[in-house]
């Protein structure tokens, strides 16, 4: 292509730096926001924080990592305490991290599959709803497992079925942020973080009051529902704030 049709111009760098394209079209400015004309504005927190679609992302995100927190802090302890687990027997809970790991890994694909086969739309949202579905029905057998290596497999398949969907909610993430995509994943993952410094101190406080190490996974199972509930109306296709992309003369 002619030397002529393609542009110059300096692109945006981490502070600091800068650096100069000469072999991108204008096109593949616009695309990447680097285009002559286009304004760089920050994220619009007093129009975003009116739209239910971010408040639902986050509530999705607090919902599930409540429960995560139980596994990131309380599952050694509960077994030990409330199923009889011995120190060496520990050793099996690698199994439920194996699992976590290998279902966040399955989800990210199984969420590329069903977004080409169901639409973006349906694909995430069946997505999100059959892994918190999954989670909470495990959890709740946990709950009545009869016995201790019984409720390890069930806490297993709720930790998997917890990651399973995981990835999903981050693509929504850049499905409706967009340029701002960072901010609304930052937004979602400030809910679930302060969800999970909630879940541990909670855990320890229902254990106390009840004396019995499974109640604290009622509020769990109801948030783990109330997830799958909110996924029924989370809307990936409806992008936050619209771009506006600005016109570059060839």
């Amino acid at each position: 292509m002619a030397s002529s049709s393609r542009l110059e111009t300096p692109v945006f760098m981490p502070v600091g730096t800068q650096a100069t394209v000469k072999a991108m079209t204008p096109g593949e400015l616009q695309e990447i926001g680097s285009a002559p004309g286009l304004q760089r504005h920050g994220m619009p927190w007093a129009t975003a924080l009116r739209i239910p679609e971010l408040w639902r992302l986050a509530a999705v995100g607090a919902c599930y990592v409540y429960a995560l927190g139980f596994f990131q802090a309380w599952l050694q302890t509960y077994l030990v305490k409330g199923r009889g687990f011995t120190e060496l027997a520990l050793v099996l809970t690698s199994l439920t991290y194996v699992v976590g790991a290998t279902a966040n890994v399955v989800g990210g694909l199984a969420g590329d599959w069903m977004v080409r086969r169901y639409g973006l739309r349906n694909g995430r949202r069946w997505l999100g709803v059959a892994g918190l579905s999954v989670a909470a029905l495990s959890l709740t057998a946990a709950m009545f497992a009869s016995s201790g290596n019984l409720a390890l497999v069930f806490l297993s398949c709720a930790y998997g079925g917890i990651l399973f969907q995981q990835p999903t909610l981050c693509a929504v993430c850049l499905d409706v942020g967009r340029k701002h995509a960072g901010a609304v994943f930052g937004f979602m993952n400030t809910a679930g973080n302060a969800a999970s410094a909630l879940s541990t101190v909670v855990f320890g406080y229902l254990v106390g009051y009840s004396g019995n190490y499974n109640t604290p996974f009622i509020p769990m199972v109801a948030l783990l529902s109330l997830g799958a509930f909110l996924w029924l109306h989370v809307d990936p296709t409806l992008e936050l704030f619209p771009e506006e992309l600005a016109v570059v003369p060839a």
